[in-house]
């Protein structure tokens, strides 16, 4: 059963990872563009905030799944 159980908290987390990192890295689109809008630029913070918000988007996945582990181990 408690195997099953993990499972299930696994399988949450990794369907939740799609919709997070489409709002982290839509979130980074809009700074990236206000940014680059401000101060001129065409695309140079567009891709740097991007970028940013799919790392920290996989940084948040893997936490998750390391504190998932552990409890597994306990």
């Amino acid at each position: 059963m408690d195997d099953k159980r993990f499972l299930l908290k696994l399988l949450a987390i990794t369907s939740s990872f799609l919709y997070e990192a489409v709002a982290a890295i839509g979130v980074g689109f809009l700074i990236g563009w206000g940014i680059d809008r401000l101060l001129g630029f065409e695309r140079l913070f567009i891709i740097i905030f991007m970028v940013l918000g799919a790392i920290a988007a996989v940084r948040n996945f893997m936490v998750r799944v390391y504190r998932i582990g552990v409890e597994k181990d306990d």
